[in-house]
């Protein structure tokens, strides 16, 4: 009998034993999961960052349109106070000079110049209530652009405001289980170049220096192993990034061979049977816009690779 009930316990602590294994292991893999969940949208956060940054060495807007406000300035309602003004003066003259000593044309004078008066003060005072600031869509467009000075103040706001999140981006990285050390620590190191390089006001070095930062993120994003569609398309932009990067030295050999590259890559979507049906159309697209690039490097044109580059980002940034 106590063999029996010894044995009854043997099992029992087997049992929880197991059943405390499974409920670890399952609560690890969701917290790895969560983990993973976090890093890719901080990899989206940076890419968007990156991106703003490419595009803005060239002053160039994704979007078609920029919203373009217009204050009213307060020397036009001045003006209405002084016309306001000079017809009171008149109304007075007027009186005046009609009855000299009589008070009708007095009377009529300061009527008059009255109602002028608070005509004009109303004029004022509607004008300032109803139109403080106007608001423009203004179109953006690449051959109409005049000068291409970089805006350098903006530029290094952005990249100090995204300096001070790395710190807590780099401990999520380094908490992934396969997380590449040596990886993370260069990524970093890259990124203190590309300070120096943007304070320093050097366009050429910094957009050299943004490519070489932008490359990190689809080695991140496989370590994740999560999203293979935008893992891929990722990987693509870092080839067109690292082309776009050599377009004011108009080196077109190696833009050649970076275009060609990020189309081999892309190229895998086409048969990749794990990708969403619904999106095989924006992937077609895609693929026909990115050769169009191609084409506009054997043009050796940078307004119109700037055109084809700009269509490629607008298709595939949202896939």
């Amino acid at each position: 009998m106590k063999k029996f009930k010894r044995m009854g316990y043997i099992i029992l602590i087997v049992i929880v034993v197991v059943l405390s294994l499974t409920i670890y292991t399952d609560a690890s893999k969701d917290n790895s999961e969560d983990k993973k969940d976090k890093v890719l949208a901080e990899m989206n956060f940076i890419e968007t960052k990156l991106i703003n940054l490419f595009n803005n060495m060239n002053n160039i807007k994704i979007d078609n349109y920029n919203i373009v406000t217009t204050e009213i300035s307060k020397d036009e309602s001045k003006s209405t106070n002084t016309t306001s003004e000079g017809g009171q003066s008149q109304g007075q003259s007027q009186g005046q000079s009609s009855g000299g000593g009589e008070s009708m044309g007095g009377e009529q004078g300061e009527s008059q110049g009255g109602s002028s008066d608070s005509s004009g003060q109303s004029g004022s005072e509607s004008s300032k209530e109803e139109t403080k600031k106007t608001f423009d869509l203004q179109q953006d467009e690449i051959l109409t652009k005049t000068g291409n000075e970089v805006n350098w103040d903006n530029i290094k706001s952005e990249v100090e405001n995204l300096y001070s999140d790395l710190p807590s981006i780099t401990m999520d990285l380094y908490q992934l289980d396969n997380a590449n050390q040596e990886e993370i620590l260069n990524f970093n190191s890259e990124y203190d170049r590309l300070i120096v390089n943007v304070k320093d006001e050097k366009k050429k070095e910094t957009l050299e220096q943004l490519a070489k930062i932008y490359e990190f993120l689809p080695k991140f994003l496989k370590n994740i192993g999560k999203d293979e569609l935008y893992t891929t398309i990722v990987e693509t932009k870092s080839n067109i990034f690292k082309a776009y990067s050599k377009l004011d030295e108009e080196n077109w050999e190696e833009i050649s061979n970076d275009i060609k590259n990020g189309i081999d890559v892309y190229s895998k979507l086409l048969t990749n049977t794990n990708i969403d049906q619904t999106k095989q159309s924006n992937i077609s697209k895609g693929y026909i816009i990115i050769n169009e690039l191609q084409n506009a490097v054997n043009i050796k044109d940078k307004s119109v690779f700037l055109i084809k580059y700009k269509n490629l980002l607008e298709e595939i940034n949202d896939m």
